[in-house]
């Protein structure tokens, strides 16, 4: 356990220092793709959308929750979002909105585990979803533009989802020019503003170069199957780059003790398929931007990890003598870490 420790602190020393720079980089990609991407994904540890994508960290604002499962109703999710998209708007800038699922073409059950592994189910709540935001923000807004998106997890494959009922699976397109993919993605979203088309463009080819070295490369198993063994909660987790080592549950969900619960049964089975791994890290994280918000920071991690235990030690009792338990802050501008218990 000291050693695993030991690897969450390097992780976020690493992946701190690759924020920091990035810098320039991600400045300079977002001066030519200026359109704000957020992200609602799966808890799923082996989901990285800038992996994916290839993108420069800090590019894509990220929301998790269990199989990707949200609810523009829930108080906390509903104004985050709108915070986002005001940021955006104050800028001059558009939102594209990906709305993902995930699903393994290799096995169903390396798919999503919050919909019991039902990838069809999955695809239909989440387009669900996606007409919420266009409920909310209106149909034909032209500022708020969410899309369904697959991620077919043993290729690292985006699926996209058309308009019309059309998909287009960036594994099966061959040519990454820009104007053939320009043309490919304007019959699919015909609707899409020209300057979310644009941007969409880079993480489309970004996915190709992904699938392309994965294909090359291969993907062991062990990065297929589920194998986490951190538990986080709380919001600030994009440094955790390295894939299937954490289930990540956001603070959004009002009734947060079933993604909480059912990341923990998750973890839990790792742990009985691997002889070799018998604790885990439970690891709450809140962020702040500037040094007056550090005190409410830490307590927002300290109640989140007091929360997360209780939830545990009432419905999983036999896994609390396995658990230790980190509650950190996040400094949202060089993404690194300090441990508060």
């Amino acid at each position: 356990m000291e050693n695993k420790i030991k690897l969450i602190t390097e992780l976020n020393k690493k992946h701190s220092e690759m924020f920091q720079s990035q810098r320039l980089e991600r400045e300079l990609y977002l001066a030519k793709h200026p359109t704000n991407v957020i992200v609602f994904k799966c808890m799923d540890g082996r989901i990285h959308m800038p992996t994916v994508t290839q993108t420069p960290l800090g590019i894509m604002h990220p929301f998790r929750n269990i199989g990707g499962k949200f609810d523009l109703g829930w108080p906390l999710l509903n104004e985050s979002f709108d915070r986002y998209v005001k940021k955006a708007v104050a800028k001059g800038n558009r939102t594209l909105v990906l709305v993902t699922y995930h699903y393994s073409e290799g096995d169903q059950h390396r798919g999503c585990a919050g919909f019991h592994y039902d990838c069809e189910e999955s695809k239909r709540f989440t387009e669900e979803f996606r007409k919420q935001i266009l409920r909310t923000y209106g149909e034909n807004n032209g500022v708020v533009f969410p899309i369904l998106v697959g991620l077919e997890t043993d290729k690292d494959a985006l699926i996209f989802h058309g308009e019309n009922g059309q998909i287009m699976d960036v594994a099966t397109i061959k040519d990454s020019d820009e104007k053939n993919l320009k043309t490919l993605f304007g019959k699919l979203y015909p609707s899409m503003p020209e300057r979310i088309l644009s941007d969409l463009i880079p993480l489309v080819q970004g996915n190709m170069r992904c699938i392309k070295q994965t294909t090359n490369t291969g993907k062991p198993l062990k990065q297929m199957v589920h194998g986490e063994w951190i538990l986080a909660v709380g919001k600030g987790f994009d440094w955790l780059h390295t894939p299937n080592i954490a289930m990540i549950v956001g603070p959004y969900d009002p009734n947060i003790g079933e993604p909480i619960q059912t990341a923990a049964n998750i973890i839990k089975s790792n742990m009985n398929a691997k002889s070799g791994q018998k604790e885990f890290v439970l690891l709450s994280s809140a962020v702040y931007s500037d040094a007056a918000e550090i005190s409410r920071a830490k307590e927002r991690t300290l109640y989140l990890n007091r929360l997360t235990q209780d939830i545990i030690k009432k419905n999983l009792p036999d896994m609390v003598g396995k658990m230790h338990s980190m509650a950190v802050i996040l400094n949202a501008d060089t993404m690194e870490m300090h441990i508060v218990k």
